[in-house]
């Protein structure tokens, strides 16, 4: 008698607990705004911290849809990285959810230039938290994609095993590595392989494609970085394909999975995120990236 109570609590416990789990989850929830852009905010390290949601035309409460969350440049904001990046457009991205945090002091967590005190990953698990509980997120295709300090910023998320985990894919553009000069010190993924794709302009003279002193602290060469994540994600050798016009794409099979990470060098380029009239539409190209990998 006494075992039978005990698994009848317990069977209640479980039952209170699933209830949980469901009301936390934003599917059911209705909305007013798919095809467009809103602004939200919450409480987190930081204060009170805003971001911007955009809503694909196709957007259904009752499904699971996908989310990439979008990081700007030092001294951006995320207003402006949304036209600029496009992963509002439906010709670029007409699936996902695309998210655009705001930095404090338009900056993200890393480089010395950052607000002191301020923990964006914690923000962003946070904003993640939000999502979830808002919105109808597929949860094994969450994405973090960042351009300058916002794709350094990315790369801490990937390297940090509390809150990169939640991510599928990580993707940046002329990314201001400072939290990974070296070996595996600040390094410690929440799995392998890890996809990753990265662009880099050969010209860039504000985050130098051979590494050395940014304005925020030494900084990586890029192919000494991706050769790090490489060993990490267990890659063979990559293949490198000159596709011309100054266009190199480099892609690694890691532990199994084909094309776990990939690299474009492109040259001419300088400090920029190239678009549709440039060598690469690398907006459209993260998106295709990101659509074929989810988090096990």
């Amino acid at each position: 008698m006494a075992v039978f109570t005990n698994l009848l609590k317990f069977g209640v416990a479980l039952a209170a607990l699933c209830s949980v789990v469901v009301a936390q989850s934003g599917c059911g929830i209705p909305v007013d705004f798919p095809g467009q852009t809103r602004t939200f905010s919450i409480s987190s390290s930081g204060g009170t911290r805003r971001f911007l949601v955009h809503l694909p035309s196709n957007y259904n409460p009752s499904t699971r849809t996908p989310v990439i969350v979008a990081y700007h440049g030092s001294g951006a904001s995320a207003t402006g990285f949304e036209p600029y990046v496009r992963f509002s457009q439906p010709a670029v991205n007409p699936n996902m959810i695309a998210v655009y945090p705001a930095g404090i002091n338009g900056n993200w967590q890393g480089p010395t230039y950052a607000t002191p005190g301020v923990n964006d990953m914690v923000f962003t698990t946070d904003m993640v938290n939000y999502l979830r509980a808002n919105f109808c997120v597929d949860e094994s295709r969450i994405y973090a994609a960042g351009f300058s300090n916002g794709g350094g910023f990315v790369n801490t998320l990937a390297c940090s095993r509390q809150h990169g985990g939640q991510f599928a894919a990580f993707g940046g553009v002329s990314s201001a590595l400072y939290t990974d000069v070296s070996g595996n010190t600040n390094c410690t993924p929440a799995r392998s392989p890890l996809p990753l794709i990265q662009l880099h302009g050969y010209d860039d003279g504000t985050i130098r494609y051979e590494g050395g002193q940014g304005r925020g602290g030494p900084l990586p060469g890029i192919l000494e970085w991706l050769s790090r994540w490489a060993t990490r994600n267990s890659c063979g050798q990559p293949t490198i394909l000159n596709e011309g016009n100054g266009v190199a794409n480099y892609t690694w099979d890691c532990a199994g999975r084909n094309d776990a990470m990939q690299h474009y060098r492109l040259y001419p380029l300088g400090h920029n995120w190239p678009g549709p009239t440039g060598l690469v539409d690398i907006s459209a190209e993260m998106v295709r990236f990101f659509s074929r990998h989810r988090r096990p």
